[in-house]
C-alpha cells in the first residue's frame, strides 16, 4: 500500500470536514461543522497552533490527523496533543495509523517538541493497544475537564 502524509491547506477544508463529520459518527460525538470549520481554519493558517495532516493510501483520501500545540513545565516546554486521528475504515488494520503516528513524531520533533500526549476513551481496546504498541503509556492521572462556556 503506497501512502502520503502532508500537511492540509487551505482548500483541504472541505475534505477535512468530511472526513471530521465520519469520525465524530463513528465515535458518537457531537459533531458542529461551523466550530470545526473555524477551527481548521485557525489551526491550518496559524501554525503556532498546531498542525493539520491528511493522509492518503492507494491515491486514495484515507484520513487526518491533528496535533495541536500546548505548554508545560513538565513536559519541557511545548509539548503536542494529538487531538484527533482518523483512518476510514477500509484502510483500517493495514498499519496506517502506526505509520502516521510515527509521521507524527517526525513533525513534533522537526518542531523540537518532547512529548506527545493523546486521550483515548477507555472502552476503545484497538485504540489503546495500537498507542501502547506505539509506545504510548498510561498515567495513573484522570484527565478532567471544565467547560467555560
Amino acid at each position: 500500500m503506497q501512502q502520503t502524509f502532508r500537511t492540509a491547506e487551505i482548500g483541504d477544508v472541505p475534505a477535512l470536514l468530511e472526513l471530521m463529520r465520519e469520525f465524530y459518527a463513528d465515535q458518537e460525538m457531537k459533531f458542529s461543522e461551523a466550530v470545526a470549520q473555524d477551527g481548521l481554519r485557525d489551526l491550518i493558517t496559524k501554525p503556532s497552533l498546531g498542525r493539520v495532516f491528511l493522509f492518503q493510501a492507494d491515491g486514495a483520501l484515507a484520513g487526518y490527523l491533528i496535533l495541536t500545540f500546548c505548554f508545560s513545565l513538565e513536559f519541557h516546554g511545548r509539548f503536542a496533543l494529538l487531538d484527533e486521528i482518523y483512518v476510514r475504515e477500509r484502510f483500517r488494520r493495514r498499519g496506517l495509523s502506526r505509520e502516521v503516528i510515527a509521521q507524527a513524531e517526525v513533525a513534533c520533533k522537526d518542531e523540537g517538541i518532547e512529548a506527545l500526549r493523546l486521550e483515548v476513551w477507555t472502552g476503545n481496546v484497538i485504540a489503546k493497544r495500537l498507542y501502547e504498541s506505539s509506545g504510548f503509556t498510561t498515567e495513573d492521572r484522570n484527565l478532567m475537564t471544565k467547560w467555560l462556556k
